[in-house]
């Protein structure tokens, strides 16, 4: 009897989908401030106009905006390249980094979170566990690989 294994294949391909759709989520609605949505990329346009962030903190925030869309599209040329383990590793700190943005509209009285916002924390979310199982299954692939005195 055939068994069915979900390969890291499919795991990783399912981890890029979830990651771009979290990239794409960045030009979405994300929090509503005066009554009106507005997405990230207006919050930085608006932020940089009024010289609010200034410096090496200006710098972070836009370098910060950037990596997410950088790491999915390197994750991808290396899952298109058959290096699954690498690419799962460029999509770990996704999740992180737009759950964190999303985390932000939660503290903050003044900010209401919008659609968007959920939208991408859920798919950085799914990218990073799939990620994650990517990772998980090299690894036992790689145990089971191993034999008792290999290295004699």
């Amino acid at each position: 009897m055939a068994q069915d294994k979900i390969t890291s294949g499919t795991l990783i391909s399912v981890a890029l989908v979830a990651g771009f759709l979290a990239v794409v989520s960045l030009v979405l609605p994300w929090f509503v401030l005066l009554g009106k949505a507005r997405s990230s990329v207006d919050l930085l346009g608006s932020a940089s106009a009024l010289d609010v962030l200034e410096g090496g903190v200006k710098v972070a925030v836009f370098v910060g905006w950037f990596i997410a869309p950088i790491l999915v599209s390197a994750a991808m040329f290396l899952a298109a390249s058959g290096r699954h383990t690498a690419a799962a590793v460029l999509l770990q700190p996704i999740g992180l980094l737009l759950l964190g943005v999303f985390l932000v509209g939660v503290v903050v009285d003044d900010i209401g979170i919008a659609w968007g916002s959920i939208f991408g924390a859920v798919f950085a979310a799914l990218a990073t566990v799939f990620a994650m199982m990517v990772l998980m299954t090299s690894r036992s692939s790689a145990k089971t690989q191993e034999t008792p005195g290999a290295n004699t």
